[in-house]
């Protein structure tokens, strides 16, 4: 899930944005939360009470609170958001490069040119670093998300399968898991009661399992082969059905 702020004063342009956002990650599956401000002000007030966006589309000349100001005091409070700004003027270029900007975006908005903006920001949002923590027997551990092969639930426990063929162990229940992972950069399927897998550590699939890129094959049970198949071919921009 992307959590994406839109600011911009007016409301016209701010809910163009939100709906070729919207339509955009309709169209390449990729899940899109988005909340609508109308000042840097307001932006910068919600970032300090402790809001996280994955991505923030911002104009730069409002009334209440201009962008450039509005994205230093945000560069205060977090370094690794990524900001786009959209202006009908060019002017600022090189003072959005001294405030680490992502891009930026000419109004009027041309939708061939966001779209790939966006995708581009998409893809290095989901390139970082993004951990799984948690506890076992009053030691707090994480995990790198990316390099996770499996969770298998096993007596009460879930253990962690890592790429580099380590196993990490800690108290739970598999569908706390995935619930808690629907929300991720990375996207791990339910393939079995006892298995949640990442979709992109899997070299093949057949009807019946899965192969991962170490060699390991995992049972996809019969009453979730249907749903695999349909969100597997999803992920892949096509309709595959086995």
């Amino acid at each position: 899930m992307l959590n994406i702020a839109i600011c911009d004063d007016d409301d016209l342009i701010a809910h163009q944005i939100e709906s070729v956002l919207h339509n955009i990650g309709d169209e390449e599956n990729v899940k899109i939360d988005t909340d609508v401000f109308y000042s840097g002000n307001d932006l910068v007030r919600e970032i300090s009470s402790g809001k996280k966006f994955d991505l923030i589309y911002m104009d730069i000349q409002m009334e209440n609170g201009d962008g450039i100001t509005a994205a230093k005091n945000i560069r205060k409070k977090d370094e690794d958001v990524m900001i786009i700004f959209i202006s009908s003027y060019d002017r600022y270029v090189m003072e959005l490069f001294r405030l680490d900007v992502f891009s930026f975006i000419r109004k009027p908005i041309d939708r061939d040119s966001f779209a790939q903006i966006f995708l581009e920001a998409n893809q290095r949002i989901c390139s970082r670093n993004h951990f799984i923590s948690f506890k076992y027997k009053s030691q707090e551990y994480k995990v790198l998300s990316k390099e996770i092969l499996y969770f298998e639930s096993k007596a009460r426990q879930i253990n962690i399968h890592v790429r580099d063929g380590n196993k990490y162990v800690f108290n739970g229940k598999l569908s706390e898991v995935e619930k808690g992972l629907s929300s991720g950069k990375v996207t791990f399927l339910r393939i079995h009661q006892s298995y949640l897998v990442n979709y992109l550590l899997i070299k093949s699939r057949s009807k019946s399992n899965v192969t991962l890129i170490n060699g390991e094959v995992l049972p996809i049970s019969e009453d979730r082969q249907k749903e695999f198949s349909k969100e597997y071919g999803r992920l892949l921009r096509g309709e595959i059905y086995v």
